[in-house]
């Protein structure tokens, strides 16, 4: 998870949850933070393993944080199985990367939306936070333009959405109340209890054809 510096106001943080809509073809679509199209994500260096959380958004594809994939392989673990994926896009300023990966038949999967959600609009997200499976339910506080991430001043539209979301958790999908994906988990500050996602629509300008 990245450092960031900022305050912003808190609410409370509420568990959900998971349901899902029959689709066509293989899978079904769901609408809900669910395990089954969540994976844990992990990526090991020459000295140490980064842990994080990816979201499957379609046939063999899975979207998360450029900063939890350090290596250009990274196993993916899914309820029934593991397998590894493989890194065909990495965008590090808006901290994006979608994995393409072997997925079972009938694994489950998201929508992704290009749309940014307005303040006040609830959001849900689920990801492994110290490598525990959680969901939380918070809302939307600020929509910003720019922040420290890291020591470093990225430009670019960003959620600012409470609870904190905690370490483990890089790169879980945010969902909207349609239970579409509307952007990616990357950084929160625990003692103002906020966190920071990139909007698809900014983090996917470079990585964006490998996912529609």
């Amino acid at each position: 998870m990245r450092r960031l510096y900022g305050t912003a106001r808190i609410l409370a943080l509420l568990l959900i949850s998971a349901t899902a809509v029959p689709a066509l073809g293989a899978g079904v679509i769901l609408t809900t933070p669910d395990r089954r199209a969540i994976p844990m994500l992990v990526s090991t260096g020459r000295s140490t393993s980064e842990y994080g959380t990816g979201v499957i958004v379609g046939p063999n594809t899975v979207l998360t944080a450029a900063h939890v994939t350090p290596a250009d392989k990274v196993e993916v673990r899914l309820l029934d199985a593991t397998v590894t994926g493989r890194i065909v896009c990495r965008d590090r300023i808006e901290d994006a990367a979608v994995i393409t990966a072997p997925l079972p038949r009938g694994t489950p999967y998201y929508r992704i939306s290009f749309r940014i959600p307005a303040v006040g609009e609830t959001i849900r997200v689920g990801g492994y936070p110290n490598r525990h499976w959680k969901t939380t339910q918070g809302r939307i506080t600020h929509i910003i333009a720019s922040a420290i991430l890291s020591g470093h001043r990225v430009y670019s539209p960003m959620l600012v959405f409470e609870p904190a979301v905690y370490q483990g958790a890089s790169g879980s999908p945010v969902l909207d109340s349609s239970g579409r994906v509307v952007g990616i988990f990357v950084a929160s500050n625990q003692e103002s209890n906020y966190s920071i996602a990139f909007p698809n629509k900014a983090s996917l300008r470079a990585c964006g054809k490998y996912v529609r």
